[in-house]
């Protein structure tokens, strides 16, 4: 129960915050154009100082040696998780510009912030290091692959453009300090530190403040959106915790495993959009249905899948 209590506080934390995003949006506090900014500010400093002080402070030789096997299931789960995507995409996404949006949504999952945030409150600082190594490989995929699924597929964006982003080259930059521990001058820790604990609410924010743009009729009315985040919140970790049962897996491993596939839909489908002044809808509503029943279903996930 002190499980189920923890995931729960920690989800409506989350929540709270996309609340407070969308009270500005419904009262006009804030002005209408601010989901530009605040996109453009996620886009171009939180998440690439996120991607930075994860990497530098955890993407070190020691520790890849040491959590080799963490790395490897990682590995593997991304590669099923993959294989499941292309296989349900053309069935889900009946546009083109929809195809980007539902492969990363099945894809990957709400891992960063979200799973950081609830990982954290609840087992602490040593299942949170373990978590953030397993989720290492899927971090380097989803902030390069996975986010130029996410951007303009009209000609706008070339390759390099894609695949050269602040938060690619972050990526590339994090592992390439992590891993030569190549000092850096003060006060650069501290701004990139501050920069990555700023991510979480103000994606929170974003949120919210998009979902109150749209009627909330319209977001909840799309009937695949609920079998997408279902799918993501439930089948994912069962599945994953039946195959980890089955191979015997360690409890360390198969809990950041569940953990990491138990989260709900990214904010990315939100947030790589509206930094390109493309359509959200689509984000907007999965973003909506995937937090709010996530409030109920990763308490039960983490007090059913993660007991011994």
């Amino acid at each position: 129960m002190d499980v189920f209590l923890s995931a729960f506080q920690q989800m409506l934390y989350m929540f709270l915050f996309m609340l407070l995003g969308y009270v500005l949006r419904k009262k006009k506090w804030i002005p209408e154009n601010s989901s530009s900014v605040l996109s453009k500010l996620e886009n171009l400093i939180f998440m690439p100082c996120l991607v930075l002080n994860t990497f530098i402070t955890r993407c070190t030789v020691e520790n890849l040696t040491e959590k080799m096997s963490f790395l490897l299931y990682s590995l593997l789960s991304l590669a099923i998780a993959l294989g499941l995507s292309l296989l349900l995409t053309p069935v889900f996404a009946t546009k083109k510009e929809e195809r980007g949006i539902y492969r990363y949504s099945f894809v990957v999952a709400n891992i960063a912030f979200m799973g950081n945030a609830v990982v954290e409150g609840i087992f602490g600082n040593d299942i949170l290091f373990d978590y953030l190594m397993f989720t290492l490989p899927i971090n380097l995929f989803l902030n390069s692959i996975g986010i130029s699924w996410l951007m303009p597929d009209n000609g706008e964006l070339s390759w390099r453009q894609k695949w050269f982003g602040p938060i690619n080259l972050a990526s590339l930059l994090g592992v390439l300090l992590g891993i030569t521990q190549l000092p850096l001058p003060a006060p650069l820790p501290a701004v990139i530190a501050s920069g990555s604990a700023c991510m979480a609410p103000v994606a929170m924010i974003l949120t919210g403040f998009i979902i109150g743009g749209y009627p909330l009729r319209s977001l909840l009315s799309a009937g695949k959106i609920y079998v997408v985040a279902l799918y993501r919140l439930l089948f994912m970790p069962v599945l994953f915790a039946l195959l980890a049962r089955l191979i015997r897996l360690a409890p360390d491993v198969r809990h950041v495993l569940i953990c990491a596939y138990a989260m709900p839909l990214g904010l990315n489908t939100i947030v790589i959009p509206a930094a390109y002044d493309s359509d959200t809808t689509i984000g907007a509503s999965m973003a909506l249905i995937s937090n709010f029943l996530a409030l109920i279903t990763i308490p039960v996930v983490f007090f059913v899948l993660l007991q011994d």
